[in-house]
């Protein structure tokens, strides 16, 4: 089944908006600014040269690196969806940020700007692609020899929930992946994929989002995208309804927990 990341623009409005939503939402978490700030510095995020972010959607991570202290360099962003876009340069806009070029694109496949990037970053959306080998294959290509590629997401079938629940918490966040998350094993998978593309990870960082007894992230995933795995048939009303009554009662007595490993791995275009 499709992953709704893919057909964003085909969506209802109200979706959209919510999608939208949760992405500015998530980037401005504590834990998940922790989380980017940990890996830019690890990669030492370059302060000049032009980077590109492929899957971009609101656009937050390209104005990350655009305020990032000391970077004097040039961002650039992608993204499938015409209305992420949108959404990006009037956030960028708003925000007073400048250096920053919003294109809409194809993250699987092109002809253009080959080489033209120092640095090709995908943060959060290797999951939600359609073809990762394409996806990897055209971050090399628009990469300068000797430049860098870095890939950011979560390793979501490592997500865990106990929300007091079981035959929702090991049963539902697999359905829900149905609509949501194309590829839920692509991180464990990466250094095979690589490898077979004949391309070796310089570096692997991982890191952990947990939330107990309270939470946002987590609880925000059971509530906001239940509506899509209904719409697209994968659960019925009744399923999602248990499932954010046991969240509600587990929050309540703070008895909630839910995790999930994120993980960055860097590689070079050969020179």
């Amino acid at each position: 089944m499709p992953d709704v990341f893919q057909s964003i623009d085909e969506i209802d409005a109200d979706k959209q908006t919510m999608i939208a939503e949760r992405l500015e939402s998530r980037a401005a978490m504590p834990k998940f600014v922790a989380v980017r700030d940990a890996y830019f510095e690890a990669i030492d995020l370059p302060s000049v040269g032009h980077l590109l972010e492929l899957g971009c959607g609101t656009g937050a991570v390209c104005r990350a690196i655009a305020t990032w202290p000391g970077f004097e360099g040039e961002v650039s962003g992608s993204d499938l969806s015409e209305s992420l876009i949108n959404t990006a340069e009037r956030l960028t806009d708003a925000a007073g940020i400048k250096g920053i070029k919003f294109l809409q694109a194809d993250g699987q496949g092109s002809t253009a700007h080959e080489g033209d990037f120092d640095m090709v970053l995908g943060h959060t959306v290797i999951s939600h692609v359609a073809d990762p080998d394409a996806f990897l294959s055209e971050a090399l290509r628009l990469v300068r020899p000797g430049g860098r590629v870095v890939i950011h997401d979560g390793d979501y079938a490592s997500m865990t929930f106990d929300t007091g629940a079981p035959e929702y918490d090991k049963v539902l966040p697999a359905k829900y992946f149905d609509a949501i998350i194309a590829n839920p094993f692509v991180m464990r998978e990466m250094p095979r994929r690589l490898s077979q593309m004949g391309v070796r990870s310089s570096e692997a960082i991982g890191a952990v989002v947990l939330e107990a007894g309270t939470g946002e992230y987590f609880p925000g995933i059971i509530r906001n995208y239940a509506p899509i795995a209904v719409a697209a048939g994968v659960v019925s009303d009744a399923e999602t309804a248990g499932w954010i009554a046991a969240l509600d009662r587990a929050l309540e007595h703070q008895s909630f927990f839910a995790s999930c490993n994120f993980v960055t791995y860097v590689f070079e275009r050969e020179a």
